[in-house]
């Protein structure tokens, strides 16, 4: 299995009730700290563009996220995988 340090840079999946309530969504790791981890969440800028009234920013925030608040992280391999539902299975 890989590491978490392996998938910075990565779209991943992860389970964060701060950021979206309702459940998984895709972060793009930034970085990883002792303590947490360093994500940016299009859905999050979203939500800040919507707030403050902006159309576009220099700049893409990155939200910290402490460890604690992290319900699961789906890591994946270099492998198929199939949706068996859609397969008619």
């Amino acid at each position: 299995m890989r590491n978490l340090a392996s998938m910075i840079g990565e779209v991943i999946i992860v389970c964060i009730p701060l950021l979206n309530a309702d459940g998984m969504l895709l972060v793009k790791l930034h970085g990883i700290e002792a303590n947490g981890i360093w994500v940016e969440s299009q859905d999050f800028t979203n939500q800040l563009m919507e707030k403050f009234h902006f159309s576009s920013s220099r700049t893409t925030p990155l939200v910290f996220v402490p460890f604690e608040k992290v319900d699961f992280i789906i890591g994946s391999l270099d492998s198929l995988s199939l949706s068996e539902p859609a397969l008619g299975l």
